[in-house]
Order: C-alpha cells, then structure tokens, then sequence
C-alpha cells in the first residue's frame, strides 16, 4: 500500500518522475511513472539503489534497469500473489475430494456389511414374509448406495471442472506475465525465459542459433515532436510487423523502452541477416499516419545488430555481441543491418569476431 504524500509533495515527485522519463526516453505509462515516482520519493529502497546505480552509468544501463525492476520487482510479486491463490484454492478442491471419496469407501464398506448380513439371513430364514422384508431392506440399501454413487460422480465432475478451471487461468497468467501489453508479443521476461530455452535446444542438438537486437532511430523524436501515444503506434507498428513476420519457432520480443529482440533458433549469421534485412525494409516503407486527417507525418526506420551463438557461452556473452553490432549499425548511420562473421574457433580460443554492415 502507498502512504499519501502532501499535495504539495506529490505534484513535486510527480514532476521529477515525469522529467526522468523524458530524459531517460522511457515511455510514459503508468507502469514506468510509478516507478520513477517510487524512485524519487526514496519509498522503495530497491528501486532507489539499483537506479541510482544505473544513473551514474548511461541512459541505456538505466532503461534496462528500469525495464527489470518493472518486470522482475513489481510483475513477480502479482504472479506470486496468483499463484499462491491458485495452489490455496486447488488445495480446497483436493481435500474436498479426498474427504468424499473417504466417506465413499466409508459407505461402500458398510453396504458390503450389509449384504453380508442379509445373506446370512436369506440362509436361515423359512418364511415367505421374512425373505420379502430381506429384499426390501436390500433394495433400499442398494438405492441408498446408489444415490450416494451418484452424488459422489457428480462431485467429483464438479471437482474436475474446476480444476480445469484453475488451470486454464494459469496458463493465461503465465502467458500474459510473458506478454508486452502494448505490441502483443513477449517481454523481457518472455525473451529471457525463450533465450534461456533456445541456447540449451542448440547446445544439446548441435544447431545453430542466432539472436537479432533491433532499435527504433530516433525513436525520442517520436514522442517530442508528436506526442507519446504517437510513440506508442510506433511501438506497436514494429511489434504488428515483427509478429507477422517471423515464423515457426522464431520469437519476437520487445526487449525494453524502443529496442527489440529476435531469437532465430537452427538459423546461421547469413540467414539471420536476410530476415533481418527483409524486416527493415518493411518497416522503412511504413508511414505513420495522423488519424484525424491521414495525413502521413513520418516513417519508421530501425537498426539492427547480429550474432549467432557460440557453443558454451552465456546468454550474456550473446546479448552482448548482438548490442556490438547493434551499435555499429547506429554508428554506422542507422537504417541498416550489422553482423558479426561466424566463429569456427572453440568458446575458449575464439577471440570476439569481427563485424560487416549490410542494408
């Protein structure tokens, strides 16, 4: 829970929030404001520490950091908060059913008694009024244990149903905690998780993967000159583009702020290069478009970097070529494709392979 701040107090960290997420080009949302607002107000001594430590390093540092601790800080603790709701409510429907098939083995022990009774006592019985009341006592016992059948079927359906329930419920959380709401396509934590996943698949299988780290030009720009929600149609017109593009096992990924990620598992550098290329000519041909008068105010271009994963290393290590390259397409003038040539050399005697531009 939040304390209250003075109006006074909060319009002041209100205003410093807003003045970091101009300076830093963080998008304008109520996720990234509370967290500038959580910063300057000192309340959250973890966010304080790690950005204040990202400050002193460089704008891109400080929208990672910033893109972390919304994912991993604030994201976690409402899937944990799901979760243990969840397991609570699974936990009811498990004990339920397991107090009812007891009573059932409870009831089904002594309807066996039962019967054991009542054929002892057709074997002793010599009149026609004393076998006549044994069936009758059998059949509303056996009615009696057939309605308790029943009503157990029918709880246990109900049981299962809402197991299914919970379960679909947390197939969706899990999918939308990996999910960017904004573009529709996976998040930081979506990325690291199928990173994670891609290097083990082309560790254990010998193939190859590449990883692609993609970054909107002048993507402030945007947002100065047109305003943020003309930012946010950018965002969602490279995630629309990106998602429609890849196929297969290929994975689009909005990494944080404007920078994008793309996971191309069993793909070499050259053939990265060309889904690469063909994306930024998709997107470059795209307008953006004033809604009110469909009058085109800009275009888009984008920058992207590539390098293809080396047996043994970290996710890390790739990460990183892939930003090197990324930064010299910048360097470079933007609007192109920049590569690492492949690596034959061991992880351990391979020095950091050179780079070529393309696009």
């Amino acid at each position: 829970m939040y304390d209250l701040d003075s109006g006074a107090e909060a319009r002041r960290i209100s205003e410093a929030a807003l003045q970091l997420l101009e300076a830093y080009e963080i998008p304008a949302n109520p996720d990234y404001f509370r967290l500038m607002y959580d910063y300057v107000s000192g309340r959250d001594p973890v966010v304080t520490r790690q950005l204040g430590d990202a400050a002193s390093e460089s704008n891109v540092r400080f929208r990672r950091v910033a893109t972390d601790l919304l994912l991993h800080h604030y994201g976690e603790g409402r899937t944990l908060n799901l979760l243990s709701e969840t397991g609570g409510a699974l936990g009811e429907i498990v004990n339920r059913s397991a107090g009812q098939l007891a009573e059932a083995g409870s009831e089904a022990k002594d309807f066996s008694s039962e019967l054991g009774g009542f054929a002892d006592g057709l074997g002793v019985t010599d009149t026609t009024v004393n076998i006549d009341n044994l069936v009758e006592q059998m059949v509303t016992s056996t009615r009696r244990m057939q309605a308790k059948c029943a009503k157990l079927e029918t709880d246990l359906s109900q049981s299962s149903n809402e197991i299914n329930n919970l379960r679909n419920k947390l197939d969706e959380t899990r999918a939308e905690a990996l999910t960017d709401k904004l573009t529709g396509i996976s998040n930081r934590a979506g990325f690291d998780k199928a990173l994670s996943t891609a290097i083990v698949e082309a560790r254990d299988e010998n193939d190859p993967m590449t990883l692609v780290m993609c970054d909107i030009d002048h993507f402030k720009s945007f947002n100065d000159n047109y305003g943020h929600q003309v930012g946010d149609q950018v965002l969602r017109l490279v995630g629309g583009i990106l998602r429609s593009t890849l196929k297969g096992q290929d994975i689009p990924c909005r990494y944080g702020g404007e920078e994008f990620a793309m996971i191309l598992p069993r793909t070499e550098l050259q053939g990265a290069s060309k889904v690469a290329e063909a994306i930024r000519t998709a997107i470059e041909r795209k307008r953006i478009v004033r809604k009110s008068t469909g009058e085109a105010i800009s275009r888009v271009t984008m920058s992207f970097g590539v390098a293809e994963y080396i047996p043994g290393e970290p996710g890390s290590d790739l990460i990183e070529r892939a930003d090197n390259a990324l930064y010299l397409a910048k360097n470079a003038g933007r609007n192109r494709v920049c590569l690492e040539e492949p690596v034959t050399a061991s992880p351990v005697a391979a020095t950091r392979p050179a780079m070529a531009a393309t696009g």
